[in-house]
């Protein structure tokens, strides 16, 4: 029999997901924001059933965390959280990238190149967000090209934080852009080459200096709301 390819329209819930975890990465909600069931469904005409079942998707995904009795409250990671998300995502990475080497050396390069150049581009308009995008764009090629869908869902765990916080944290870490934009060519300079060792040696230090980075971000952003 002729297999027959039917479209599933989406559920309501995972719409609303959808649109909540757009509103994160777009910086619409704040890290740590607390979450009304009742005004997200009101936004969304919608009742607050499915407004419930896309919290807890977007929990299991790690963008929200569900406190009973309290509410759901967008993720704010602290320093321990954010050392373990760091060395979560460079266990996986450092391992990702010489399986693109070994799977899909082309497409893969391809694929970083365009995500440069897309970096190009914000840098030249200025648009932190557009530059936040591109990064996420770039590391997911390890990902896409590795070969393994269970790498790539193991990276799922932990991508949509790093996402978040690549966008919360776009205009706070502009000082770091021209070191991490010189970081990411060489990464793809190496991946090009077929250079193992420089690879590994590139991404140990770009991941590495995350947890850092980002903890020196989030305090400065909490000076900064404390202040207003």
């Amino acid at each position: 029999m002729e297999a027959i390819k039917i479209s599933r329209p989406k559920s309501l819930a995972v719409l609303v997901a959808e649109r909540l975890r757009e509103a994160i990465f777009r910086t619409e909600l704040a890290l740590g924001e607390v979450l009304s069931e009742e005004k997200i469904a009101t936004a969304m005409n919608v009742s607050r059933t499915p407004v419930r079942e896309a919290l807890t998707l977007l929990q299991l995904q790690g963008l929200i965390t569900i406190v009973p009795q309290s509410g759901s409250i967008v993720f704010k990671p602290d320093v321990r959280d954010m050392a373990e998300l760091v060395q979560y995502r460079w266990m996986l990475e450092t391992q990702a990238a010489p399986m693109a080497l070994d799977h899909d050396p082309d497409g893969a390069s391809a694929a970083l190149e365009r995500a440069i150049q897309m970096m190009v581009e914000a840098r030249q308009e200025g648009d932190a967000m557009k530059y936040a995008d591109a990064d996420r764009v770039f590391h997911n090629v390890f990902f896409d090209y590795c070969g393994n869908h269970y790498v790539r869902e193991a990276y799922e765990i932990c991508s949509g934080r790093v996402t978040a916080l690549r966008a919360h944290l776009s205009g706070v870490l502009e000082m770091h852009r021209d070191r991490t934009f010189a970081e990411h060519q060489e990464i793809a300079a190496a991946f090009l080459r077929g250079d193992r060792p420089a690879l590994r040696k590139a991404l140990d230090g770009h991941i590495g200096a995350m947890a850092g980075n980002y903890t020196r971000a989030l305090n400065a952003l909490k000076k900064s709301s404390e202040a207003e």
